[in-house]
């Protein structure tokens, strides 16, 4: 009997939830061999007898994917990278390589503040402009390809006595579906931007993202670092999906694909088989498709794509989104003896928390349309402070998944590790 080949790929797993999910997914649809990480078994991994070429991490939060690592994973990756491995960081995963106080300092760019907070609500394809001479931009790729970025954050210039260079590629504008927030601007007339910038003071045409840079390409030792705050793994995205094959084939040392792959499928999670957690995580999901469907009829949430919600600015969108996702994927996911013994553990507890987070939204969701409408009125008839404590309690603090949605997701989490772990 063959043995399966060594992975060529280690995938850091904790604090990714929805972008862990679909990073897998296009690890899986581009053939290379890749294993599941958590950030306490990376020493043994990168340190062993057969480490990867290449380790990715998806989006999610820096600082609590270095509380994962700890200062033995943290020097377990720098000395991986060090000595010629690589490194592919995506949105947060970006972020944790940066030389700030909670990165890997494997770049000398660091995170930006936003002189414009509404930079930040940025969302869906832009156009970039890659570097044409890196071996890692394929002669295949459109001048201008598009690619898609979900609320970025930004890259820094490294300090004075470092050299600024690395951009592998830059924002070049807006794409057919660029959001602000909850507004399309990409589908609103050139006349109506015009007067905004004139009445408001507000532009958002190209100028609004500027050409600062969108994917960062660089060394650490021997090795390479590439870290993007376009998510390229992003289902059907044709030129974004492409381009991150190419990548993974060099970084990886295989062969790249002499002309465009086919694009990662298009991924509608309620409409997967349904394999694990019976009635329990089906009824989980009922409890959260009515939630979304009464914040859809009160005009907080909108459907942006079949695995991502649009929420209006305030609504903890992003939360309820990834809870989704995530029991979507665990009700889908294969049965596993280790899934199903911490199922049989866990799997009333997350019932039970369910039901009391679909109550609890639904009246937090009411109350924000109550608030909204009395607000023509009366700015104070519901308070805020009222409901930004019913708001922690359910989602914590912004920007993280917290409250009782984050002790669900991390149930998920976990289940859905144990089902993709081989």
């Amino acid at each position: 009997m063959t043995s399966a080949p060594p992975a060529a790929i280690a995938l850091l797993w904790d604090h990714s939830h929805l972008w862990g999910l679909l990073l897998h997914r296009a690890l899986s649809f581009s053939g290379i061999p890749f294993v599941l990480v958590r950030g306490r078994d990376v020493p043994q991994l990168l340190g062993g007898d057969a480490p990867p070429r290449l380790l990715a991490v998806p989006g999610g939060f820096a600082k609590k994917k270095l509380e994962a690592l700890g200062a033995e994973g943290v020097d377990a990756v720098r000395r991986f990278v060090a000595a010629g491995g690589a490194y592919l960081g995506i949105c947060g995963g970006a972020g944790l390589a940066l030389s700030d106080p909670d990165g890997l300092s494997l770049c000398p760019w660091r995170r930006a503040g936003f002189t414009n907070r509404l930079k930040h609500f940025i969302s869906g394809h832009v156009g970039v402009a890659p570097d044409r001479g890196s071996p890692l931009v394929p002669d295949w790729l459109p001048a201008r390809p598009l690619v898609p970025v979900w609320w970025p954050a930004r890259f820094a210039p490294p300090l004075a006595e470092a050299v600024a260079d690395g951009i592998l590629a830059a924002y070049d504008g807006p794409g057919p579906d660029f959001m602000l927030a909850d507004l399309a601007v990409a589908g609103f007339p050139q006349a109506t931007l015009d007067s905004w910038r004139e009445r408001f003071g507000l532009g958002f045409g190209p100028e609004f993202l500027g050409a600062g840079p969108c994917i960062l390409a660089g060394r650490f030792g021997r090795g390479r670092v590439v870290l993007s705050h376009a998510h390229l793994e992003t289902p059907d995205s044709p030129q974004a999906n492409a381009w991150l094959f190419h990548i993974l084939a060099v970084l990886t040392g295989q062969s790249p694909p002499a002309a465009p792959p086919f694009a990662v499928p298009a991924w509608v999670p309620d409409a997967e088989p349904r394999r694990f957690g019976g009635d329990g995580l089906d009824r989980a999901a009922r409890l959260l498709d009515a939630v979304i469907d009464l914040g859809i009829a009160h005009r907080l949430l909108f459907r942006r794509n079949p695995w991502l919600l649009g929420w209006r600015p305030g609504t903890p969108g992003f939360a309820v989104s990834n809870l989704r996702a995530m029991a979507h994927q665990a009700a889908s996911g294969p049965s596993r003896s280790r899934a199903e013994a911490f199922w049989r553990e866990h799997g009333e507890r997350f019932a039970a928390g369910m039901g009391r987070f679909h109550d609890g939204v639904t009246d937090y969701f009411l109350s924000e349309r109550l608030a909204a409408t009395l607000s023509r009125f009366d700015r104070e008839a519901v308070p805020e402070a009222a409901l930004a404590k019913e708001r922690h309690g359910l989602f914590g603090p912004p920007p993280g998944v917290g409250g009782a949605c984050g002790h669900l997701v991390a149930i998920l989490d976990e289940l859905v590790r144990l089902q993709l772990t081989t």
